[in-house]
């Protein structure tokens, strides 16, 4: 993760959203003046991460991933592409 100070990181705003978003690499604002740290990430990471915790969040699906991440360990389950998960 690159880190800017906050001065710097105002001043190429317009670089950094680029480059979060070409790179997927997020950027740490180190705040100057009282101001706190920061970080910038592209809004597809963000909505990614809120999804994750969402997951997480809730035991019964947890669970079930495990589930299935184990019946494919034992050579049970059958592993489906995107399409065919969305038909079932």
């Amino acid at each position: 993760m690159q880190a800017l100070i906050y001065t710097e990181a105002r001043n190429k705003l317009n670089k950094i959203i680029d480059k979060v978003n070409e790179n997927n690499e997020p950027y740490l604002v180190v705040g100057s003046k009282g101001r706190k740290d920061a970080v910038i990430i592209s809004k597809e990471d963000y909505d990614n991460m809120v999804e994750n915790l969402y997951i997480l969040g809730n035991p019964r699906w947890v669970k079930s991933i495990k589930k299935g991440l184990k019946e494919l360990d034992e050579e049970k389950g059958k592993r489906l592409n995107s399409f065919e998960a969305l038909v079932i």
